[in-house]
């Protein structure tokens, strides 16, 4: 095995270590952490409209086998990890479940009021290559520094209550000035691709906030900006918030005003 595979396969099992301790210490039990995994394939699997039977073929092992992992029945190894993560075409850290490690009481006058007391937040903006809105959610997990904030963003996902089962997994930090909030986020799948959203005017609180964020598309290789919703809350998917999403004439009016695509 190659140098680089074995120190890699290491980093694996140190954080598989690091979550299991997690889990116990918490009050987690292991098996939610198995059922997570498991669910995480599925997921791939019918994403890449893989059926059991081709997935078990795949990875030489039995179709009963493979749908307990996937029923998080039994655990899977750490080698036939990497065999289903090659087989579907993704990187192992996509199938493992990263919890979310909040840290309580966090100082609600060091925020906006708009994040204030929020250890949640729902993004919402418009695809016009897929003609469909793009949901995220985001945790706000503990402050890191004053104004600073740890934050897991999951993109693209279509069920709010297992909403760890997304397209995109990112990773960063919610930094808060005095006119602007600052969301710069890594995606943990793709290098290149650093998230950078900005919130303007958070301290004028409501229960959404316009955003402009700027990333690096995968469909087709290129950077993109769009504007982007924040809601406290899940938003009801109406023809008129469909609308909302889209650029108006307004947005691009000002476009051509200033040259750019801005968010006021």
């Amino acid at each position: 095995m190659p140098y680089n595979e074995k120190k890699s396969q290491k980093r694996i099992f140190v954080y598989l270590s690091e979550t299991a301790q997690f889990a116990r210490t918490k009050g987690t039990f292991f098996v939610d952490i198995v059922r997570e995994t498991g669910e995480r394939i599925r997921y791939y699997r019918k994403k890449r409209q893989m059926t059991i039977d081709q997935l078990a073929a795949a990875i030489c092992k039995s179709k009963s086998c493979v749908s307990k992992y996937e029923n998080g029945q039994i655990a899977i190894d750490l080698a036939t990890l990497y065999d289903v993560a090659a087989a579907l075409e993704v990187r192992v850290t996509q199938l493992l479940y990263l919890p979310p490690d909040r840290t309580p009481g966090l100082p609600g006058g060091a925020v906006p009021a708009f994040f204030s007391g929020l250890d949640r937040f729902y993004c919402y903006y418009y695809d016009g290559r897929s003609n469909s809105i793009v949901r995220s959610v985001g945790d706000i997990l503990e402050e890191t520094e004053p104004g600073s904030f740890h934050v897991h963003m999951y993109m693209n996902v279509d069920d709010y209550g297992h909403y760890h089962l997304c397209e995109n997994l990112y990773d960063g930090r919610l930094t808060h000035f005095d006119t602007l909030s600052l969301l710069v986020l890594q995606n943990q799948h793709m290098e290149m691709d650093l998230y950078q959203v900005g919130i303007p005017s958070p301290y004028m609180n409501g229960s959404v906030k316009w955003g402009l964020a700027f990333g690096i598309s995968s469909r087709p290789l290129m950077p993109t900006s769009t504007k982007i919703l924040f809601a406290k809350s899940p938003q009801k998917e109406t023809p008129e918030f469909e609308k909302s999403l889209r650029l108006s004439k307004e947005d691009i009016r000002l476009m051509k005003l200033y040259n750019m695509l801005t968010i006021l």
